[in-house]
């Protein structure tokens, strides 16, 4: 069994995904890419540029974590870094992170520093949002009590963004893997808060630093984009919290949203967060899951 397979999940991001296939070219781990449908020669690049790299060419769109659930059943290692495509490194730091968590045998998940490509610190850690830190966030309107991706050592944390986790796969053994009623959105935070309740750790590591590009490719379609977010955060706090609960998250989070729509000086900016606020009551729209299921349909009539 190999310590370290990296799991790589890509949809029509061809240059992204090539830029990180490049920073990972010298790394010693079992790098697994899964191809998620892209029309931009995506798999075909990967094959090409990069044949140690396994690719799993899938004809049919699916969500975040079934995608990365098909990687960990197909892959042997005792860690699992899950990682967007849309990341580089100069030193990715694995053996130390390995090195880490063999070190530390209750945790489960670690996470790394992030930061964008101009090189400002981005949050990437926070508590988990139980009504009562829903409350607290629109107190502060998210500027204190939230955020946990502070300071320069190893610290606990409640969880960890999805674009960088090194997942430990006995953890994910014992609680199971991502929950495919996610499509995208709060998939990690479900997971990290089962393994929470497990009696395993979750710890940011900000003494490996990678960059997380951010990919446009959900950022074009920014109302299915938030559908599909608000979506996935009712059925987290549907799936968490009493009714009573679920509720008062909800409302906490959309009011925060409308404070900063009333408050905002760019048009833009004011109607994505009107969008939040709308979603926070009930979600009405189409969101990603539909969009992959409409190219789906589509494509599939096409072959037939």
């Amino acid at each position: 069994m190999t310590d370290l397979s990296v799991s790589i999940v890509n949809t029509n991001s061809r240059d992204l995904l090539l830029a990180c296939l490049e920073s990972l070219r010298h790394e010693d781990a079992e790098i697994v890419v899964l191809d998620n449908a892209s029309e931009d020669g995506s798999a075909e690049a990967v094959g090409e540029r990069f044949p140690d790299v396994r690719v799993i060419a899938q004809d049919f769109r699916a969500g975040f974590g079934a995608n990365h659930n098909t990687v960990i059943r197909a892959t042997s290692g005792r860690y699992v870094y899950v990682l967007n495509e849309d990341t580089t490194s100069d030193d990715w730091g694995f053996a130390r992170m390995v090195a880490y968590l063999d070190a530390s045998p209750r945790v489960a998940v670690l996470g790394p520093k992030l930061v964008y490509p101009d090189g400002r610190h981005q949050d990437s850690a926070w508590r988990f949002p139980t009504p009562a830190v829903a409350a607290l966030g629109l107190l502060t309107l998210g500027r204190a009590g939230v955020k946990q991706s502070q300071g320069s050592v190893p610290r606990g944390v409640d969880w960890l963004t999805g674009a960088a986790l090194l997942l430990r796969r006995d953890a994910l053994d014992q609680v199971g893997p991502f929950d495919e009623g996610f499509f995208l959105y709060s998939e990690e935070v479900d997971l990290q808060l089962r393994l929470r309740r497990a009696s395993w750790e979750v710890r940011y590591f900000p003494e490996v630093t990678i960059v997380h590009h951010e990919s446009q490719f959900s950022a074009e379609i920014p109302e299915r984009r938030i559908n599909e977010m608000w979506r996935s955060r009712h059925r987290y706090w549907r799936k968490h919290h009493s009714a009573a609960g679920a509720r008062v998250a909800a409302l906490a989070t959309g009011t925060q949203y409308a404070v900063r729509a009333a408050v905002g000086r760019d048009a833009a900016f004011r109607t994505r967060m009107r969008l939040h606020a709308r979603d926070s009551w009930r979600v009405d729209g189409p969101g990603l899951r539909e969009l992959a299921e409409e190219w789906n349909v589509r494509v599939g009539a096409a072959a037939r």
